[in-house]
């Protein structure tokens, strides 16, 4: 009885082939898998693998965090370096910790925004704290929304400006509000400044005192009165000026500046921990057997398809060990498994591991045995960097180990 084979739908998906190309893809994975069943018959004859199929939606191809890079062309190696920087490392682990649930930006004269968190890990320097966060957003770790929108002086971007309002006659910023009384019982109708008299109001008029609003008196309205020019006017007209550098422009010709929040997206946090958190132990581990390793890392197939794996340990062209890292809070099931061996069968390695935090169900035990990979089952990666020495054979002590926080994955 043969072997079920991974349906021709999947192997498109994975590998982007076209159909006549799947399916000699799959007719050789099924020559491979016969080969193998006659090398282990004994084995065979106890397992039969489930017809697997496979859920696209699991299969990590392809390199990156679904949320496309930005405009400027960086890509998932550009985050990659960003995850190797210390600061980075610290300010993504408050994240993960739910330390900083989101950036939210404090207003600053001269800087328009800042980032106080971000700013603790670049010694203060406001300027780099911004910059690190436009990057972290450029390269998809972080995602924004919109806060407020800052008024700038257009020659300096200064955000120190103030609103004036000058006559529009002369432009002069020297001018006064000027409230109109009228006296209910004589009708006299004046400006309040000539109804002041030592505190109190008096028509200038009749003499008489004005106690009560809308009784004795009423306000009839406003006007601005140029000290300059003596003009009067219903509005002034508003500009602005810069307390920087002195640039008086008006709303024409105004800068604005989009302030943001920002949050690590869903897919760049569990890419951090995968690559940093989870792979460092890992990958320090691989090092230290002086493999030459990528995390993650992707190698081009035999159909001409790039695969990605969450380490790639070489020596020279000799020896490739793939590696991949699968995680969850229960036991993992057999779709994986079949996941890295579509993969592993393209690109034909020299060693095939992978990594199940807590571990494999029975089934997918049996199934990686017969796809010949070799599994390690661990509560952690750190116990998982242990016992990848186990399986090199190695009991030396390591100078790159690193105790991390435990997270949940």
């Amino acid at each position: 009885m043969s072997r079920p084979g991974i349906p021709v739908g999947v192997l498109e998906l994975a590998f982007g082939l076209p159909g006549a190309s799947a399916i000699s893809l799959q007719n050789g994975l099924n020559r491979f898998a016969n080969h193998m069943r006659s090398d282990t018959s004994n084995l065979s004859n106890k397992v039969q693998p489930p017809n697997i199929q496979l859920n696209p939606s699991r299969l990590r191809i392809a390199s990156g965090t679904q949320e496309e890079a930005r405009a400027t062309g960086m890509t998932s190696k550009d985050r990659i370096t960003l995850y190797q920087d210390q600061g980075v490392q610290l300010l993504l682990g408050r994240f993960v910790k739910g330390e900083i649930v989101e950036l939210v930006p404090s207003f600053d004269l001269s800087q328009t925004a800042r980032y106080p968190e971000v700013e603790e890990i670049v010694d203060g320097d406001t300027t780099a704290a911004k910059e690190l966060v436009e990057k972290l957003w450029d390269v998809g770790i972080f995602k924004r929304k919109f806060h407020e929108k800052v008024l700038v002086c257009p020659s300096c971007l200064s955000a120190n400006v103030s609103n004036d309002y000058v006559c529009p006659n002369c432009n002069s910023i020297d001018i006064e509000r000027k409230t109109l009384l009228e006296h209910t019982a004589c009708g006299t109708i004046d400006s309040v400044d000539n109804f002041l008299i030592e505190g109190g109001l008096y028509c200038p008029k009749c003499n008489k005192e004005l106690i009560e609003a809308g009784v004795d008196y009423q306000k009839l309205g406003a006007w601005f009165q140029c000290s300059q020019c003596g003009k009067r006017s219903d509005l002034p007209s508003p500009i602005h000026r810069c307390r920087s550098c002195g640039h008086i422009f008006t709303i024409k010709d105004t800068g604005f500046v989009n302030v943001y929040s920002y949050r690590i997206s869903a897919d760049a946090e569990e890419e951090f921990k995968r690559t940093f958190l989870v792979m460092k132990p890992i990958g320090a581990t691989l090092e230290d057997f002086q493999y030459k390793v990528e995390m993650p890392g992707q190698i081009a197939g035999r159909s001409g398809a790039l695969h990605r794996f969450d380490a790639i340990a070489s020596k020279g062209s000799s020896e490739v060990v793939v590696l991949d890292v699968v995680a969850s809070d229960r036991e993992i099931e057999e779709t994986p498994i079949a996941s890295l061996y579509a993969k592993v069968f393209d690109v034909s390695p020299t060693q095939t591991i992978l990594v199940a935090i807590p571990g494999l169900s029975a089934k997918a035990k049996k199934l990686a045995a017969l796809y010949r990979i070799s599994v390690i089952e661990a509560n952690d990666s750190q116990q998982a960097a242990e016992l990848l020495k186990e399986h090199f054979g190695w009991t030396g002590l390591s100078g790159n180990e690193e105790s991390i926080d435990d997270l949940q994955l």
